[in-house]
């Protein structure tokens, strides 16, 4: 198993654009738990600790692409979503609107809660606690490209949810997530090209 180095551009911008997921991705892979283990480190930005043992012994649950994408994510159109009632400056009330739809609009209030349940990639990509440095357009069209190279389109996949409320004692790359915006990990292998992905995030305000 080797890690690609050279990702594509979409990955790069996604960084630029104050992104706050992390992404490893290897070749050459079986998509072994052993490999996944080895592989996670090399996802996480910065940690001091980080126990494989303790990865393994809370284990993961394989979950469905719907699931993967979560709430945030419209699988029928491909569109990222921004969940929750916002009202706008020239007084429209908005309930769930398409991320792209929201070029050019100024959003003077609302909000929604984080989600609670696994998956929930789509939010962990467009809703940082930060907002991201990008117009709404933008943000659907970078992850447009990161989701076909790392869920590419007809190949069957194999995705695994790692994340846990107990994910700051495998690492303390964990910790700031755990507070409220939420502590991600998962592992997509795609059989067919014997690719893994690794994707990991965890941040605060």
């Amino acid at each position: 198993m080797n890690r690609i180095e050279k990702l594509p551009p979409a990955f790069e911008r996604f960084d630029k654009m104050l992104g706050v997921l992390d992404f490893a991705v290897f070749e050459n892979a079986g998509g072994t738990e052993e490999e996944v283990l080895s592989a996670v480190p090399q996802a996480l930005r910065h940690f001091h600790r980080f126990d494989a043992g303790k990865l393994r012994s809370l284990g993961s649950r394989r979950i469905t692409e719907k699931a993967f994408f979560g709430d945030w994510y419209d699988p029928d159109s491909g569109n990222l979503l921004r969940l929750g009632r916002y009202k706008t400056a020239d007084g429209r009330q908005l309930t769930d609107p398409v991320l792209s739809s929201l070029d050019g609009v100024k959003i003077m209030s609302g909000g929604s809660s984080c989600p609670e349940t696994g998956g929930q990639f789509a939010y962990a990509f467009s809703s940082p606690p930060y907002p991201l440095d990008a117009r709404p357009g933008e943000v659907q069209a970078v992850f447009e490209e990161i989701r076909d190279f790392i869920l590419p389109p007809h190949r069957a996949s194999e995705i695994l949810d790692w994340s846990d409320m107990r994910l700051p004692e495998v690492s303390d790359y964990f910790d700031d997530g755990a507070e409220w915006w939420g502590a991600f990990l998962f592992s997509v292998h795609i059989p067919s090209m014997r690719r893994l992905t690794i994707i990991a995030g965890s941040t605060t305000d």
